[in-house]
Parts: structure tokens; C-alpha cells; sequence
């Protein structure tokens, strides 16, 4: 029998916690949701009692956050998987989330491809996990150059808003800057280090839809301290400025 794995979705309005549950089981039937909870406290009492392998929670909700149920599953249950839910207008936490260690994120509307990715992503981890005679990065490995480049994308997801750059990547994936590149570019014909500008930029253009964050905002959650070097970059990419994109995204 095919391993199943128990989700808690936690999220106060009840019809997007029971449209998330739904999709989460269509999408991968690997998982189960066991539990939905309207606010972080029950969700913890509930996870305290049996903890299930993954929960999804949003960040806006009374009596406790999500937030602070991400810092409470990090200290306490370091093996349950959380994924964030959040709005454009919340995205700014999202930042403080990944210092618990939060697996991904997710924007509102959950569109279904990206929860399909996470989930797939999530139950790989979950099988080596289990799996004794799996390897972990930095061993000596049989990956596939596909494999390598999955990866790497997957760290920048999870990192880019931090202080990041390929020597970081290559440091904590146990590869070589200069091997990184050359099968990064082999595969994506482009290397590690634009992809991550790239990927930043593309998060950065989502938030300056949002008209109550400012440039300096977006900017730092996408990883830039200096908004001069942020709108550099945008205009670099996109060929217009955050400044003139945000006008006429707000127009």
C-alpha cells in the first residue's frame, strides 16, 4: 500500500480551508487532510496531540498567527512540514517565515499547479526522509543533471529573500560553484546567478501589483537592501522601472 501522509490545513475562513483541502487531496493523493483549524492555537494543540507530517496555514488569523504557529512547529515539532499561505498585502512576512525553516509558500488565490509542485517536492523530501539509504546533500550522489538543476531551483524558492548567491547555493547543495553553473546552463541555458535575479524579479513585479507596498518594501523581500540596486536590476529585466511599472499596474 502506497505511503499516505496527514495534513492539517489551518485557515479562518472556513471555505477557502475546505477549497484548499480539496485540492491538496486532488492534486497528490499521497496526502490526507486530517484537520482543519480556523486559528494557529487549536491547530498546535491538535498537532501537540499527533503531529501530521505537513501543515498548510495561512498567516492572518485570530487568537494566533500563522506566523507565530510556524515559530511554535520549529522549536517544538521540527519534522512537520509547514507551507505558508499568504495575500499580497501579508507578503511581507513571508521573509520572517523562512527563518523557521517554513518548506514553501504559497500566494493567494492557491493556484494548483504551484501546490502541485510543493507537494511533490514535499513528498520526495518525506520518502528520503524514510527512506534509510537515501542521500543527503553534500554525499556522494547519483543525480541526474535535471535532478541537480531541480535543486538548485528549489533553494532559491525557499531563500531568495534572504542574502543569497551561488557560492551559498553551491556550499549547501555540496557542489562546486563551477560545476553548478556549467550544468545549470547546460539545462536552463542561462546560470545560477541570473536565474536568481530572474526568479527575484519575477516576485518582485507580483508584489508592485500590491499599491499599499512601497519600492524600499519590495525590495527587501526579494532579497535587495539597496532599492537603488533593486531598480537597477527590474529595469535591467523588464526594460521599465519599478517606479513606472507600479503607476501603471495601479492605473
Amino acid at each position: 500500500m502506497a505511503k499516505e501522509y496527514r495534513v492539517f490545513v489551518v485557515e479562518d475562513e472556513n471555505l477557502i480551508a475546505k477549497n484548499i483541502a480539496k485540492n491538496i487531496e486532488a492534486e497528490n493523493p499521497a496526502f490526507k487532510v486530517t484537520g482543519m483549524f480556523s486559528n494557529g492555537e487549536d491547530a498546535l494543540s491538535a498537532i501537540s496531540e499527533q503531529p501530521p507530517e505537513v501543515v498548510f496555514t495561512d498567516i492572518s488569523m485570530p487568537v494566533m498567527s500563522g506566523l507565530e504557529l510556524a515559530s511554535k512547529i520549529h522549536e517544538s515539532f521540527s519534522h512537520v512540514k509547514t507551507v505558508i499561505i499568504t495575500g499580497y498585502a501579508d507578503f511581507e512576512y513571508v521573509k520572517e517565515a523562512l527563518h523557521y525553516d517554513v518548506e514553501d509558500y504559497l500566494l493567494k488565490p492557491v493556484n494548483k499547479e504551484e501546490l502541485n509542485k510543493v507537494l511533490k517536492k514535499i513528498e520526495l523530501s518525506l520518502t528520503d526522509i524514510s527512506d534509510p539509504h537515501s542521500h543527503s546533500a553534500g554525499e556522494e550522489r547519483d543525480l541526474s543533471p535535471q535532478e541537480i538543476v531541480t535543486l538548485v531551483k528549489d533553494y532559491v524558492k525557499k531563500n531568495y529573500a534572504g542574502d543569497l548567491d551561488l557560492n551559498t547555493i553551491a556550499q549547501n547543495l555540496g557542489f562546486s560553484s563551477s560545476y553548478l553553473t556549467k550544468i545549470f546552463n547546460k539545462i536552463e541555458n542561462t546560470t545560477p546567478s541570473k536565474y536568481i535575479r530572474n526568479y527575484r524579479m519575477g516576485v518582485a513585479k507580483q508584489l508592485l501589483a500590491d499599491k499599499d507596498m512601497t519600492i524600499s518594501q519590495v525590495a527587501s523581500c526579494v532579497g535587495y537592501n539597496d532599492p537603488f540596486h533593486f531598480s537597477k536590476s527590474f529595469k535591467q529585466t523588464f526594460g521599465i522601472s519599478p517606479t513606472d511599472f507600479k503607476e501603471k499596474a495601479g492605473s
